[in-house]
């Protein structure tokens, strides 16, 4: 299969290889990525809280004798 990729020269007339990552090494880094934006905001968002008395007085019904 030919290559359909146009050939780039430099001001020297030296041929200069563009500097893109190919996809199949790239989604790691991104997978990488969310998963630790995700842990930091679990972190951050996330931790205990004091926890405070729910004791309420209710009333009650009469109790009937």
């Amino acid at each position: 299969m030919a290559n359909q990729r146009q050939s780039r020269i430099s001001p020297s007339n030296i041929q200069a290889a563009p500097a893109v990552v190919p996809r199949a090494r790239r989604w790691p880094w991104v997978l990488v990525a969310v998963v630790a934006a995700l842990v930091a905001l679990a972190w951050f968002d996330g931790g205990e809280e004091p926890l405070r008395p729910i004791a309420e007085d209710l009333p009650l019904p009469e109790q009937g004798r």
